[in-house]
């Protein structure tokens, strides 16, 4: 393959992956908890052209031209979303640093910013997706009272009811040492194999952390690739069109 086609090709396959993340980030920008992704483009390495490989000037880059471009998902962007209140007790988000800690049923604990909870009729806290919210019981939760439900910024979860206020539990909150270390599994959850720093992170019951997609600067960002992908077509095809004369010329 030529090289301009080479690189025509390789700006192509970046732009589809930044393409990728964007419309990943734009599709979510109303999901609970959402964290938009960040993308690095990277250039190539360089080609050392030798003799026939210098189509138009010998004297071109010094005799080595690089190979193009590359893109590639690099990290999580962490950055806290903004609350939303909710009339929901079990609806929870977190002001600062740190996450949820959730069970699934096949018994995985995995890591959330999505605190979109509800009480079951089994006493269990469980998000959407049915997943256990983990949550050091004082009461074992079939036990607890029927009451108004109030959840501290510390995470101490009580119960108003006939008998008085009542400390039924705690929810935890969970802070990676390493963040760029936590693994996207769907549905806001992150596996995590690692260790956990002291958490400042405070609990906010009554509210919802929304998605931080920043949605402007992901329709500009979506324009420029774009452009961007359009402009390395019409080079794949100014450079089709030129090899098409040279090969006439060779006939």
């Amino acid at each position: 393959m030529s090289i301009p086609l080479s690189i025509s090709k390789s700006g192509l396959n970046a732009i589809q992956t930044s393409m990728d993340a964007l419309s990943n980030d734009i599709a979510n920008v109303n999901t609970t908890g959402y964290k938009s992704k960040n993308i690095r483009f990277n250039e190539l390495l360089k080609n050392d052209m030798k003799g026939g490989n210098i189509l138009l000037s010998d004297q071109a880059q010094n005799g080595a031209i690089n190979r193009g471009t590359k893109s590639g998902y690099t990290t999580m962007n962490h950055a806290q979303g903004s609350l939303i209140s909710d009339t929901n007790p079990y609806h929870l988000a977190i002001e600062g640093n740190g996450f949820f800690g959730v069970t699934d049923t096949n018994n995985q604990f995995y890591l959330t910013r999505d605190g979109a909870f509800q009480l079951n009729g089994d006493k269990s806290i469980t998000n959407g997706n049915g997943d256990r919210l983990a949550i050091e019981a004082a009461i074992p939760v079939e036990q607890w009272p029927e009451g108004d439900v109030s959840i501290s910024e510390t995470g101490d979860v009580r119960i108003q009811s006939a008998n008085g206020n009542t400390l039924v539990g705690k929810i935890s909150l969970f802070n990676p040492a390493n963040t760029d270390a936590m693994v996207s599994v769907g549905e806001n959850k992150f596996s995590y194999i690692g260790d956990f720093v002291e958490q400042d992170g405070l609990i906010q019951q009554h509210y919802l952390e929304a998605s931080n997609t920043d949605l402007a600067t992901a329709i500009t960002d979506m324009m420029l690739a774009q452009r961007s992908y359009s402009l390395n077509m019409k080079v794949a095809q100014g450079t089709d069109e030129m090899m098409s004369v040279i090969n006439q010329f060779k006939q």
